[in-house]
């Protein structure tokens, strides 16, 4: 495995703790922009993480997650858990956009075709799912109960025309609903994206359909 698929496979696991139009019926949805990284679309039933919620989630993140608050990390969830709405604190979906910045030429161009011989996805696959149950083995240790309970290859999935390198597994915390998580990398040259969007397989008739067409809706600033 060449040094490009390790950082790769480090840069994602950090993550799992932690040019396109959009089709006239979703012309209503609100658009997100991340300065000089990315822009996507939500729909009206999500919103974007802010206020004393976001500063509630942020010190979560640190604390237990180890996850470092950035700027470019932005979260969407379920719309009212901003105001601590009742009814909207009761579900769960995130659509979770961060960006590691590094060196020119430490990552494929955006839009480069992922070749992997299937010993090398294989070998890929192996060290993501190991680094996902070690892990959700240190979570627990600090307190937050986390189960890995199935686990999906990693495949070579398209965006838009872009390939990107997907893992999917589902989890559950403390004991609550299974749920599911979609990750995806995308290499821009000296950025590595990831979208992470995942919710309750409870509610799936609630937000699949919609955030997968979020995916469809991103537009990355070349590199």
């Amino acid at each position: 495995m060449n040094k490009r698929n390790l950082r790769l496979v480090a840069a994602v696991l950090w993550t799992a703790f932690r040019c396109v139009s959009v089709n006239a019926q979703d012309e209503s949805w609100n658009t997100v922009e991340i300065p000089g990284i990315c822009s996507f679309k939500i729909p009206s039933t999500v919103e974007v993480q802010a206020g004393s919620y976001k500063e509630i989630s942020n010190k979560y993140q640190e604390r237990i997650l180890s996850i470092t608050v950035s700027p470019d990390r932005v979260v969407a969830q379920p719309k009212g858990i901003n105001e601590m709405d009742p009814d909207a604190l009761k579900r769960y979906c995130r659509v979770i956009v961060e960006t590691n910045r590094d060196k020119p030429g430490d990552w494929e161009k955006l839009g480069t075709r992922i070749r992997l011989s299937k010993p090398d996805l294989k070998m890929i696959d192996d060290m993501f799912k190991k680094g996902v149950e070690n892990e959700a083995m240190r979570v627990s240790s600090r307190g937050l109960k986390m189960e890995i309970l199935s686990w999906n290859p990693a495949t070579v999935e398209k965006i838009n025309g872009i390939d990107t390198m997907k893992i999917s597994y589902t989890r559950s915390t403390n004991d609550g609903p299974p749920v599911l998580v979609n990750m995806h990398s995308i290499d821009n040259n000296d950025f590595l994206h990831r979208i992470t969007i995942s919710y309750r397989l409870s509610e799936k008739e609630l937000w699949a359909e919609d955030l997968m067409k979020v995916l469809d809706t991103f537009e990355f600033v070349r590199r």
